[in-house]
């Protein structure tokens, strides 16, 4: 991953000053405690200025609807306080003045507000993009007092730069390097003169150049010369195709925003996945101890015997004894102080007692084990998942298992889309999880519609769409269709897989049975 430069701060800053300068701020958001989305209006034209002081991946950048779905971006219906501080001072307001200090990751937004005495106030907003250090900062550009931030920094945690409301707001430290556009080809020939590691010398000694964009410039350099007329260009910004081939894009700042993107999309998308994952594995870690004790009907039967035996030779049995042993060698302890009618009698209460133990304990032995199965298709789900509608989906099943809590803040759910593909002129659609397996045969389907599914195995449900005045699908069909059963379960790398197929009408979703469980009929088998 590359981090958010200086030179890309400089380059984004020449790229939209023309619609940053002077725009007006209609609306300021902030999904999470590291970001902020201040929507700018400018030109006949709105946009949405995203930035994330998120240490892992800290940038600015102009985000679309694609994008901002992209990073799961969530509006809390509560702001919170940094982010009504900023809706108090900048809503409504224009930027009048859009500043970089000399190389640093520091894009400061000047505002001309009115306080509430009628002054005219003079803020700014100053963005840091300094790693782990990254902060957003609102103070009187005047007085130089800061008016909040978007989290302080006490003197217990920095002894160089403490950020708080009510103190001076002052530069982080200042580098000590070079600025190549100021230096002479001589100089420069010194810095890299025998030098083992010519982009790590180049990255210590000179201001604006990152280790992944000066590795670029060293590859489309033959000579010294040639490299350093590269980095001044570069350095400049006479030339950014160095910049366009490290965000990968011919737009510089749709690239920038795709970049980052596809980071945050990856590393949500992979937390969020994990999280689930780590709870199904749980419950069935649970469930696995469960039914590794399975119950015991021997223990009850041993009480009945010791009732019949007493019974059978009852008149071989003397009263005060403390045992008695059958014919048949079967040896029964009795209570001296009872008859030995009533020790027979104990021993049927004892039976009808561990009789109902051992039928309680089965049932929920049986639950337990469909319930394992089930979490185990979750899980497989799970794992194969690659959208967060996929997650989504599955996490509203693990909310009503009761694994998952409810999040209220989260929006209504979306449709739920299956996969479609089309072969042999037929439509086949496809579930990747039990949401979807429930929708695809209770909504999507048609009596005549031919069902798929491994045997005895987890795998999505595959449907083939037959019109009602249609021929059954052909073998050819059939064998694609079942082909994409196996590709979508646990069972994809085996040799061979059975694959049962049915019509949709054979079909039966038990009264209160989980999502996406069915039992079938006169299914047929093809193996794949």
């Amino acid at each position: 991953m590359y981090n958010f430069d200086s030179l890309s701060l400089k380059n984004f800053l020449r790229i939209n000053a023309g619609f940053l300068v002077n725009a007006s701020i209609q609306k300021i958001q902030q999904p999470s405690r590291r970001e902020i989305i201040l929507n700018l209006r400018a030109n006949g034209e709105s946009r949405k200025l995203y930035i994330n002081i998120n240490p892992k991946y800290p940038h600015i950048c102009f985000i679309n609807e694609k994008t901002f779905q992209m990073r799961a971006l969530e509006i809390p219906k509560s702001p919170p306080m940094f982010c009504m501080q900023l809706r108090k001072y900048l809503e409504g307001s224009r930027i009048k003045q859009i500043t970089i200090p000399d190389y640093e990751r520091i894009l400061e937004l000047h505002f001309e507000v009115y306080d509430e005495t009628g002054i005219l106030a003079k803020l700014c907003l100053a963005i840091e993009i300094m790693g782990r250090h990254s902060n957003i900062i609102l103070y009187d550009f005047r007085s130089k007092i800061i008016l909040g931030s978007a989290h302080n920094i006490s003197a217990q945690k920095s002894s160089v730069r403490e950020i708080r409301g009510g103190i001076p707001y002052i530069y982080p430290p200042a580098q000590y390097k070079t600025d190549i556009l100021k230096t002479s080809y001589g100089a420069f020939c010194d810095v890299i003169k025998n030098s083992p590691d010519i982009k790590g010398a180049l990255c210590a000694h000179y201001y604006l150049l990152s280790a992944p964009l000066c590795g670029i410039i060293l590859n489309k350099s033959g000579s010294e010369e040639e490299l350093f007329e590269n980095l001044q260009n570069t350095l400049s910004l006479k030339d950014t195709s160095a910049l366009l081939e490290l965000w990968g894009g011919d737009d510089f700042s749709s690239a920038l925003d795709e970049y980052f993107a596809n980071i945050m999309y990856e590393d949500i998308f992979k937390n969020k996945k994990t999280a689930l994952e780590r709870i199904l594995e749980n419950e069935i870690k649970k469930l696995s101890n469960i039914l590794k004790n399975p119950p015991e009907k021997d223990k009850a039967l041993v009480y009945k015997q010791y009732g019949d035996g007493i019974f059978q030779y009852i008149y071989l049995i003397k009263e005060g004894t403390g045992s008695f042993t059958t014919p048949e060698g079967l040896e029964i302890s009795l209570d001296k102080t009872l008859t030995p009618a009533q020790n027979a009698k104990n021993y049927y209460k004892l039976y009808s007692k561990a009789k109902g133990a051992y039928e309680y304990s089965s049932q929920k032995y049986l639950e337990a084990k469909e319930k394992k199965e089930y979490f185990e298709e979750i899980l497989f789900s799970l794992q194969n998942a690659s959208s967060y509608q996929e997650l989504d989906e599955i996490t509203s099943e693990l909310i009503m298992c009761s694994l998952v809590k409810k999040d209220e803040t989260k929006k209504q759910e979306k449709k739920i889309t299956l996969t479609k593909l089309t072969f042999g002129g037929y439509e086949i659609l496809l579930g990747k999880n039990n949401r979807q397996n429930d929708y695809l045969i209770s909504k999507a389907s048609s009596a005549e519609d031919i069902w798929l599914h491994a045997y005895n195995c987890p795998s999505s449900h595959v449907l083939i769409k037959v019109k009602n005045d249609s021929l059954p699908p052909p073998p050819s069909v059939l064998e694609f269709a079942a082909k994409l059963v196996k590709e979508n379960s646990p069972m994809k790398n085996s040799g061979k897989v059975s694959i049962i197929y049915t019509k949709r009408k054979n079909l039966k979703k038990p009264p209160g049975g989980v999502l996406g469980y069915v039992t079938y009929k006169n299914e047929k088998e093809i193996v794949i």
